[in-house]
Formats: structure tokens, sequence, C-alpha cells
């Protein structure tokens, strides 16, 4: 079976092709860098990990990039009230989110790239949108004009009756309510020198600077949680689109699923949320790889600590189940070792089947408990053991799930 990834766009299962051989160009859009991450976050950048893992399992050479959202509304407003630096404030708390990812075992990210460090990048891509007559400056900024590009809201799913329901942004100088800033202009704070004047770039702009930086005009993949759809990529897309005439921007859009506590979405604004560096400390990371693995990317999950006990329960007895095989003395027994060959082809070829189904992650650690339980009742010689184990680390990899047993020595 091939890999078959479900594309926001079309709002299908896609075959999935790179576009260059092998090599894949994914972005992922990053944190806005103003206080410490919680297990929301983790929801997405854990799914993300376990996606780019197997991946690079397939064969694939996946470059990942993620961005770090450092000029913002929310840094402003939070170093306001703090009486910080806008920028020193975001570099904290940028410091805080890396060791979050590497706490989580988040090891796939090959570049993290400051929004701050792309301003000329961004004032370009706006003047060439003010060039192409999509864009338009008025006494508080620069906005991309939605009617001038007829697929918005084509990734989203809404129309222009829909759109023109929703206001992005509130200003009174806009031509239409769906407009979007591409830049503000501000008389101080945080800010840089513009064609328009002293301000900050909209924040759909910077993703769109950053990835087309190292990716070019159109890219492989492009992943953030579900509530980023509208309006955020579909800016993305209009503006890239726009700017370029080349389409599609992006060639697979990937989402997650929202994570919730007691049925409603973890934020800061509602005060239900968990830090990243709590939970860590309070279930341990594989428990906690185990547990969001357990529930498909694209699904809303739910926070319960009944079932994270339980994930921590189900993780312990893999463990066990390996245990008990690696450290069994070594055997040479035919027929087990035919019985473990034929295993462990049937055991990753379930693996791979649900893992190219839209990287059904549910369904492949069902794989892994069902293997790990019958090793522990096989006997076999040292250089079958070995290669058993190999088997089993590579698919468990993928979960950043490394078991702590004792291998065979």
């Amino acid at each position: 079976m091939s890999l078959r990834v479900y594309n926001s766009l079309s709002r299908r299962k896609e075959l999935f092709t790179a576009s260059m051989d092998r090599d894949v160009k994914f972005f992922v859009c990053g944190p806005t860098v103003y206080d410490y991450l919680h297990l929301g976050h983790a929801r997405t950048y854990l799914a993300f990990d376990t996606i780019v893992r197997y991946l690079k399992y397939s064969g694939y050479r996946v470059r990942y990039l993620m961005n770090v959202t450092d000029v913002a509304e929310r840094v402003v407003q939070r170093a306001e009230e703090l009486k910080r630096d806008p920028l020193d404030l975001a570099r904290q708390y940028q410091a805080a989110f890396l060791e979050d990812m590497q706490s989580l075992g988040i090891t796939s990210v090959d570049q993290y790239e400051r929004a701050s460090d792309y301003i000329p990048q961004m004032i370009a891509q706006v003047a060439g949108l003010v060039k192409k007559g999509v864009a338009y400056e008025t006494e508080t900024g620069v906005y991309f004009q939605v009617t001038k590009f007829p697929r918005f809201g084509e990734l989203s799913g809404l129309s222009h009756e829909e759109l023109g329901l929703r206001r992005l942004e509130l200003c009174s100088s806009k031509r239409s309510p769906e407009d979007f800033s591409l830049w503000r202009k501000y008389e101080k704070g945080l800010g840089w020198d513009s064609p328009w004047g002293y301000g900050r770039p909209g924040w759909h702009i910077e993703d769109t600077a950053v990835s087309m930086a190292h990716f070019g005009e159109t890219y492989d993949m492009h992943g953030g949680a579900s509530e980023l759809i509208f309006p955020h990529h579909e800016a993305e897309i209009a503006q890239a689109e726009a700017l370029t005439g080349k389409a599609p921007f992006v060639r697979y859009w990937l989402h997650t699923g929202l994570l919730n506590v007691e049925g409603r979405k973890m934020s800061k604004s509602l005060g239900n949320v968990v830090r990243i560096r709590d939970a860590t400390k309070e279930y341990g990371v594989p428990t906690l790889r185990f547990y969001f693995a357990s529930f498909h990317y694209r699904q809303p999950m739910v926070l319960s600590v009944t079932k994270l006990r339980k994930a921590t329960a189900e993780l312990t007895a893999i463990n066990k189940n390996l245990q008990a095989f690696t450290t069994a003395p070594p055997t040479t027994n035919p027929k087990q070792e035919r019985k473990l060959q034929v295993l462990l082809e049937k055991s990753e070829s379930a693996f791979k089947r649900n893992m190219d189904n839209d990287f059904d992650t549910p369904k492949a650690l069902s794989v892994l408990k069902a293997l790990a339980k019958n090793l522990s009742s096989l006997r076999v010689n040292q250089e079958a053991k070995l290669a058993a184990e190999a088997t089993f680390q590579r698919m468990a990899n993928v979960f950043g799930i490394l078991p702590q047993y004792s291998p065979a020595k």
C-alpha cells in the first residue's frame, strides 16, 4: 500500500508523492512565544514529529522547518504588562519552548526560524502585493483585498457570503470586513521602518515570508492546528499565490484536532491549561507520547487522567513483554524461529499499512502492543532475537517511545 494523506485543501485522502524524488519540504506553524507552552501545543507538535519520523522510516528525506512567532500583538501586550522589551520577552519564552520540545523528544525539526529575522522579506512581499494591485494602503496600514483573490475560502470551505460575515480584524479604514492586514502602522513601540511608515507586519505574512525564504514559491507539506485553517492558512495561500501567480502554494495541508479538557478546548483564555513542563514531570515523556499517539492526529482528543494512567499501564506491559523476550536464555528452536520470522513480517506489514492510511497511529500502536505480547512467549537463538529487537525498535522509534528494557547482549 502506498502512503495516502488527508489533504485539508481537497478534503479527501490523496496519494502522497514528493515534488522532488524522495525529498519532502515540510513547514509547521510554531508558537507565539509570550508564555510557556501547554499540552494543546504538544498535541500538534508531537503529531507532526511522529509523521516526520514515519516519512523518514519510509525512506523520505525530510527538511522540517518551523517558525517562531516573536512579532505579535500578544507578545507586545504581555511585554507592556511586565514592562519588558517585547523581543527580550520573546527570547525568554523561545528558550523555554525549545526546552519543552527537547524534553518531549521532538527531534525531527531541522530549523527553527524567528519571524523577526525576516522583516525585509515581509516588506518585499507586501510591496509586491501592492504592486500587483491585490493590496492597498490606508491611514492604518496595508491590507490584502480578498475580492481580488477569487479562491479565498477554498481551504476552509467558506463561501464569499460566509466570508463577508467574518470580520478578520476590526478596522474602519478597510475596504471590506474580510480584508486582512499585511502591515500595521504604529507611532511607537515594537516596529520597523517601511515604505508605508513605521510599524510591524501582520501575522499571516510572517509565515509566508519564512517558508518561502527557505522552500521557494511552492512546496510539499504545511501543517498546523485545525483552528489555524481560517483565517491564518487561508491568508497564507492568498498572499503566496497572488504574489507569485503559482498554485498550489502547498500541495498537502495537514491539520491536527484540538485538545479538549472536559469538553472545552485547552487555551490560556479559558484558564484550563496544563503546561508541558508540568505534564512531563507528572506523567513522564514515554507515557505522554504513547497517549497522544493513541489518537489519530486529525481527531479531537481529550485530556484524561484516567486514560493517561491506562497509557502508563499499557506501556509498562509492552516493556515487560519485551523484557521477557530479551532476557530469556537463547535457544535454538527452528520451529519458533520460523514462527518469529512470520510474526515480524506480518507485524511490520500491518504497521506500514496502518501508517500509510493517513498516519493511523492508534491502529499502528495496536500492532506494536500485539507484537510485544507475542514475542514474550518465543524462545529463539541470539541472532533471531537481535533481529526481532531491531525490527521492533524501528517501529517504536516512529512514536518516540523507546522501551525501558534490557536488550539482548
